[in-house]
């Protein structure tokens, strides 16, 4: 599996070379904060369109490596056009273009992971749990935070558009390595790849799953109480985090004063600690259950926002990155985890392609068009945004806390 960790490496190093510093490069460009959160909402209208078709593709016909290598490719060209686009519709349209090659990225992977470490299980071959897979992401994420320090400091003097050039950089090298991936098509597949978030109930009601395309089986799947449920509080929480990264950056500039070569090592501060908390994934759900892991999360992610909010000085807006770690597993990783053990292998790929549409897209795009209305129109900025955040974080871990049914009870191998 070690083109897929490299994949996943690859991949979030284009994430880091490009998500903590959009915001600011966008604002830099005269956009107003409305605006920015009318550029950014397209993030999130893009999972509305691209990861349902190309993990359907996938779950039909395609090889998740053929696709990944396109996307990718339209992704790194599109980065290296932002940076010539100028005007509001022109940076809108690009950013879209982006977006919309970008976001079926992480669906792509999840759905080859699962499928790849079925196919070795199957085989007896040696595998490694999603979680352990993916922290090859957290420390691609860091990288670029580096050079790209280096690259802004004063001694070199590079623009914050240099970021952008980074992002194409690594998104070519990612296509390269896509073509060394695992095929896909034909591979044996078990309907539960590792032990991390058992199901050990029916996997579908007579009828269900064997009808229609993998898309509507995943869609059935997802409409039953435990998992429709588990959406909606997910949604909640895409709503307060899509607000939190699309303006933490702008935050840290205009509210606490820090210069763009910073606004790399502070989200670097957040995903080192990630690491940790990624690979006691296991441990952390054995210890605490699902149920409970994503309550306490989601109630960390609330904290972190009031903070934001409620006490904005240098101190809070670094120190609550030693949140980010356990914010990051229920938002990222708990949930294609839980997913793939509540689906069939017919429609492993299309499960997380829907939920990425339903829940990740539209909480997204609502999360950044909201923020950037309240920002614009609130007397406290970003302050305010942070605010309604905490408050829809604070509904989602009280969901999960009261309503949604653990059924995860077989113990764990992390």
């Amino acid at each position: 599996m070690r083109s897929i960790k490299a994949q996943y490496f690859l991949t979030f190093a284009v994430m880091g070379s490009v998500l903590p510093y959009l915001p600011v490069y966008f604002a830099e460009r005269g956009l107003s904060d409305t605006q920015v959160g009318y550029v950014l909402s397209l993030g999130g209208l893009a999972v509305l369109l691209t990861p349902v078709l190309t993990t359907l593709l996938a779950d039909l016909h395609f090889e998740n490596r053929t696709l990944l290598a396109w996307v990718c490719a339209v992704s790194a060209g599109s980065l290296a056009w932002l940076l010539a686009s100028r005007g509001f519709w022109w940076i809108l349209a690009v950013h879209g273009l982006f977006s919309l090659a970008f976001v079926p990225v992480l669906s792509l992977q999840d759905g080859l992971t699962f499928t790849e470490t079925s196919r070795r299980l199957k085989a007896g071959l040696a595998t490694l749990p999603y979680h352990r897979v993916r922290v090859y992401g957290t420390v691609g994420f860091i990288a670029p935070s580096i050079v790209l320090y280096v690259l802004m400091s004063d001694f070199v003097g590079a623009s914050i558009g240099v970021s952008l050039l980074c992002g194409a950089a690594v998104g070519l090298l990612a296509v390269g390595n896509s073509l060394l991936l695992p095929r896909t098509r034909g591979a044996v597949s078990i309907s539960s790849p590792s032990a991390e978030v058992p199901d050990p109930h029916p996997p579908e009601p007579p009828g269900g799953s064997g009808r229609g395309t993998p898309t509507m089986q995943a869609a059935r799947r997802m409409l039953q109480p435990d998992v429709a449920l588990f959406c909606v509080a997910m949604w909640l929480v895409h709503l307060s985090v899509g607000a939190f990264y699309a303006f933490y950056p702008i935050y840290l500039t205009r509210e606490i004063g820090v210069g763009n070569q910073w606004l790399g090592p502070i989200s670097t501060v957040g995903v080192l600690i990630e690491v940790f908390f990624m690979l006691a994934f296991g441990w952390l759900l054995k210890r605490f259950g699902l149920k409970w892991l994503m309550t306490i999360g989601v109630s960390v992610v609330a904290v972190r926002m009031a903070l934001l909010a409620f006490a904005p000085n240098l101190a809070v807006a670094v120190g609550t990155q030693g949140f980010h770690g356990l914010m990051v597993l229920v938002v990222h990783v708990a949930p294609p985890v839980y997913l793939n053990h509540r689906a069939e292998p017919a429609y492993r790929n299309s499960i997380q392609g829907l939920y990425a549409m339903v829940v990740f897209g539209t909480g997204r795009i609502a999360g950044t068009l909201l923020a950037g209305l309240v920002a614009d129109s609130s007397g406290t900025g970003t302050l305010a945004v942070f605010a309604w955040s905490a408050a829809a974080a604070g509904v989602s871990a009280l969901l999960f806390a009261v309503a949604f049914k653990d059924r995860s009870q077989t113990p764990i191998d992390p």
